[in-house]
């Protein structure tokens, strides 16, 4: 039986043991695309910690030819705490599809944000359309992937606006830098630069500001790949060592 996972603003009017009623696009969607039927379990999503489990009571169309309003039998409500560690990915974005596949990926592995990086040997500048889409992207891997906090799609972020800050570490992704090891509790924002790597400059400015640099592997790899792969590492790593009760001591490089 097929679980289905929808995303509304709706979850502050659920009560337990009480229907629920979903319309818009995300009845619509549930009902053409994902042939939802009455029966199957479903979870509702408000994005923001926030979660309602049920079963579809009814499914029909109302009104327009394509206004569809789904109810929910609503049997539980839970709460989910903003996850942590904290992972804010800065990265340059890729060209073309290959961004939505990143901002996709990034959701999956669970980071909190990403923010388009602008530098100097970035070929992509996001522009309204793109943000847009990424916005979709984010909402989309949410259902798929069961997360409990909508990934943010965040402004442009700056090199030269970035400044420290309590309980903030920066982390820049570099070939040929050290290994990757586990910072103390807060939040970690992770740089990405483009693929024709950050400029010197650059990098003396990000070291200056504390960051440190940081390597996720023996090969060059692309924009995407390397955001995803770091952004997994550094949460595995992170969850791991905050199970042990402690973390590695930290040393920026």
């Amino acid at each position: 039986m097929s679980l289905h996972r929808l995303l509304t603003d709706s979850i502050d009017r659920a009560r337990p043991g009480e229907r629920l009623t979903i319309e818009g696009e995300e009845a619509l969607h549930a009902a053409r695309a994902r042939r939802a039927r009455e029966g199957e379990p479903v979870v509702l999503h408000d994005g923001q910690g926030r979660t309602a489990g049920g079963t579809i009571a009814a499914i029909a169309k109302r009104g327009r030819a394509d206004h569809w309003a789904l109810d929910v039998m609503i049997d539980r409500i839970e709460i989910h705490p903003s996850p942590t560690p904290r992972l804010e990915v800065l990265a340059a974005a890729p060209k073309g599809d290959r961004l939505e596949a990143m901002v996709d990926a990034l959701s999956q592995v669970g980071a909190a944000s990403w923010s388009p990086l602008r530098c100097e040997r970035g070929v992509v500048d996001p522009g309204e359309g793109k943000f847009e889409r990424s916005r979709r992207v984010a909402r989309e891997s949410l259902k798929q992937c069961g997360r409990a906090w909508l990934m943010e799609i965040l402004p442009h972020a700056e090199i030269d606006a970035l400044v420290p800050s309590p309980g903030v570490h920066l982390i820049v992704a570099h070939a040929g830098a050290p290994r990757y090891t586990p910072t103390p509790d807060g939040t970690v924002r992770l740089i990405v630069g483009p693929e024709g790597g950050l400029t010197d400059d650059e990098i003396r400015t990000l070291k200056d500001r504390g960051a440190a640099l940081a390597s996720f592997g023996p090969n060059v790899m692309r924009i995407e790949t390397a955001a995803v792969a770091a952004a997994a590492i550094i949460l595995d790593a992170l969850g791991r060592a905050a199970s042990t009760g402690h973390a590695p001591h930290y040393h920026p490089r």
